[in-house]
């Protein structure tokens, strides 16, 4: 199924100009080319939907003035079909790769269904658009609700699950932006997984609402024996400051030094930076006031 399993950036140089659209007509064109869930369909059905989307897209890069406008208002209506909100933020991303879009096509993917997506397409757009220092929280949260979320990154053999998922879409911008929204995620979490990937990113986020978020699950009896532990260990070693700061104080000269390396370090996808980001952590946990 060629447009459903390539990314939008392929699909930006494999599709040619196709018949014109009228501005009018584009809620009722996404009502009928998005009427399906691809999770739910066979190959053969998979394979005929495939050419409708790409007579679609052909249409938007025929006419990318009025679509860009259709597109940004159609994206902003959550009742619009799941598979939309994914595919069409990827084709207005195509057309139209601003902020004021990002923003756009951010919000919309935090509504699709996860079940229907490609989970390294989804992985490296939010990613990419982290790095530009866009506001990825929503998105990135979304991975929260399939908890076998994988990545398979081939240049290093590596593979992420959904903790390391959320770490590489949310560390590679300012804590605060996020903070919050993990912090109200995990306190109603139900689901073990995206607990522990809640837990881990709040350690990474090294301040004292996230400390008090870690040690109030930690005293929670009623939570899953393996998280506890987690919880319980990350409180532990958060207590460790003075003996660490001398093992990692030469990585920077001030927290907020160490805060940016790590950012900028996150912006890229390998093992290697799965362990710098282990290293800066501590580094930052020892020059906390």
């Amino acid at each position: 199924m060629r447009r459903l399993a390539i990314g939008w950036f392929l699909c930006f140089f494999l599709l040619a100009p196709g018949a014109n659209a009228q501005p009018n007509s584009i809620h009722d064109q996404i009502q009928d080319v998005y009427s399906f869930q691809p999770h739910l369909l066979t190959r053969l059905e998979k394979e005929k939907k495939s050419a409708i989307l790409d007579k679609f897209w052909n249409q938007a890069k025929a006419q990318p003035t009025a679509f860009i406008a259709g597109l940004r208002q159609e994206l902003a209506d959550f009742a619009n079909p799941p598979f939309f909100l994914y595919d069409g933020s990827m084709l207005l991303l195509s057309l139209s790769d601003t902020h004021e879009d990002r923003k756009i096509a951010l919000a919309a993917m935090a509504h699709c269904d996860i079940k229907d997506i490609e989970t390294k397409e989804y992985f490296y757009q939010v990613h990419r658009m982290a790095n530009m220092g866009e506001d990825t929280t929503a998105a990135a949260l979304h991975v929260l609700d399939d908890p076998d979320f994988k990545v398979y990154v081939p240049e290093h053999a590596l593979t992420l699950g959904q903790d390391y998922v959320l770490a590489f879409l949310l560390l590679p911008i300012d804590e605060h932006i996020w903070e919050q929204e993990a912090i109200s995620r995990l306190a109603t979490e139900q689901e073990e997984t995206a607990q522990k990937s809640l837990l881990l990113l709040l350690w990474y986020a090294q301040d004292a609402d996230a400390d008090k978020a870690i040690a109030a699950y930690a005293a929670n009896a009623g939570k899953p024996d393996a998280n506890l532990k987690i919880a319980k260990e990350f409180v532990k070693r958060g207590k460790m400051r003075t003996k660490v700061l001398g093992e990692f104080g030469s990585l920077g000269t001030s927290e907020a030094s160490l805060r940016t390396k790590r950012r900028e370090r996150m912006q890229s996808v390998s093992d290697e930076a799965l362990h710098d980001l282990d290293k800066y952590t501590l580094a930052i946990n020892a020059k906390r006031k």
